[in-house]
């Protein structure tokens, strides 16, 4: 019996000790890997949410550290690898989750747990002035009347920018050239400079080519139209039924992170998405506020990861 009741108390302190630990998190510094160089969106996202994150924290130090290359595979991989306590996350574009199981058939990104999307962003397709189309059914036309001419300039192989204008090719069944550049900016300037013909990129990226007349926007690319370019139609409404892509940053964390753990993220992330300063500072870079739950991330992904795994397969795709 005293065996028994030893066993039992036993139980429930180390219960008691979990619970403790769990609710005392976090109790020291976090470290945000980005995927991405300094200056890119998921590193200018996890800088402005830092501040914030300790404040709700009580004052628990939240530290940056940029591990670009590998298209995202070397942060994920150092973040699938660390211990499962919430200490180590990772700031990611999708491309990274959703693209590079089929790119990299070994890579980590699998075995990461979902905690939340940030934001989400559409993609513009604008076209240098000398191409002589202001609309994108004219720049459809001309791309048909052209097969193999016109040029596309996009990011790295299998981002989100260069996948949106395979899928574009796809679904409008256009035959056209994809050149891809070292980041949307040099993307845009490649156009601008009118060494390729039009560019899918962020409208945040594109925005100085824009408003100096070197671009011209014909549509986005997401589902809806842009709360930023209300007038600027969409894909799908300008003659690509059904096409739509949209980019996105998120916040992931190791491999087995605990449920509890990534809930008290998420919810922390999502109280500082709401705060007025933080959303203004979004709204800016053109993203549309998510802070979804891990289960409603982690179906986004699977689901994007299927649709994505057609548009590469088919594309012809393989890592560079």
């Amino acid at each position: 019996m005293k065996k028994l009741l030893g066993l039992f108390c036993c139980a429930v302190l180390s219960a008691l000790c979990t619970t403790q630990s769990q609710a005392a998190y976090p109790d020291k510094p976090i470290k945000i890997i980005v995927s991405a160089p300094a200056g890119t969106a998921p590193d200018l996202i996890a800088r402005l949410l830092g501040p914030t994150l300790t404040e709700i924290w009580g004052g628990q130090t939240i530290i940056v550290e940029n591990k670009a290359g590998a298209n995202g595979n070397l942060a994920a991989g150092e973040v699938s690898r660390a211990d499962p306590d919430g200490y180590t996350l990772l700031m990611t574009p999708a491309g990274t989750l959703t693209a590079n199981p089929s790119l990299y058939p070994k890579s980590a990104v699998t075995n990461l747990t979902p905690i939340t999307q940030i934001g989400s962003v559409p993609f513009t397709v604008s076209v240098r002035p000398s191409l002589g189309v202001k609309t994108l059914p004219e720049l459809l036309a001309l791309i048909r009347s052209k097969p193999a001419q016109i040029n596309c300039a996009t990011t790295a192989n299998g981002s989100f920018p260069h996948l949106a204008a395979e899928m574009l090719k796809q679904d409008a069944k256009l035959d056209y050239q994809i050149i891809k550049h070292n980041g949307g900016a040099a993307a845009g300037t490649s156009v601008a400079g009118e060494h390729t013909d039009f560019v899918v990129e962020t409208a945040a990226v594109l925005a100085p080519f824009i408003e100096s007349g070197k671009l011209v926007p014909l549509a986005t690319t997401g589902s809806e139209r842009s709360s930023a370019a209300p007038n600027l139609p969409t894909v799908a409404e300008a003659g690509v039924p059904g096409y739509s892509m949209t980019g996105w940053i998120a916040l992931v964390g190791p491999h087995n992170l605990p449920d509890s753990i990534a809930n008290t993220v998420q919810k922390a992330v999502a109280e500082a998405l709401a705060k007025p300063g933080i959303r203004q500072k979004l709204d800016a870079m053109r993203f549309t506020v998510i802070g979804n739950s891990p289960a409603q991330f982690k179906k986004v992904v699977a689901d994007e990861r299927a649709k994505l795994q057609k548009i590469i397969e088919q594309a012809g795709l393989r890592q560079e």
